[in-house]
């Protein structure tokens, strides 16, 4: 005897499945800039962005400040944001991956404009040109993260 599953609960559950293979842009964003905020900390630790950080006579920020304001800038940003997007690689799902990508231009500008906000929170003078020095610098190296991650994720062609 074959039982059918109530009406609701089926459309309950569809929805369920739905709603975890097409995740929205809103909830894939408050992942990744959890995550980036973790990340973040730690990058702090051995990075200091903008003259902030836990411990800023590091070696790695002075090896980058030898090179000039600029290039440090640059590198700094890619650095912090570079590692919350791999470490996002890891964290969600190949569907919020999917979503994420095809928001990245969206979703990149806006965490590094909520890190700008973040730092003068924590009381950082930032010039604008530095800080438009930082993000380019953030977002080439967050959207060449994801690049490579879904490059590597392609199916392979064997020729025999």
């Amino acid at each position: 005897m074959k039982t059918q599953m109530p009406n609701d609960l089926d459309q309950k559950i569809k929805k369920k499945i739905l709603e975890r293979l097409n995740p929205s842009g809103s909830r894939v964003f408050l992942k990744l800039a959890l995550i980036q905020s973790v990340a973040g900390i730690f990058v702090l630790m051995i990075c200091p962005q903008f003259h902030l950080g836990f411990f800023p006579h590091s070696l790695l920020g002075h090896i980058l400040m030898s090179w000039g304001e600029v290039y440090c800038n640059l590198a700094c940003g890619a650095i912090f944001l570079g590692c919350g997007t791999f470490f996002s690689l890891v964290a969600m799902s190949a569907d919020e991956m999917r979503v994420l990508k095809k928001f990245q231009f969206i979703q990149f500008p806006l965490l590094i404009f909520l890190s700008l906000i973040s730092f003068v929170f924590f009381g950082v003078k930032i010039q604008l040109l530095m800080f438009l020095v930082w993000g380019l610098g953030a977002l080439v190296s967050a959207c060449g993260v994801l690049g490579a991650y879904q490059f590597a994720q392609k199916p392979k062609i064997h020729l025999s």
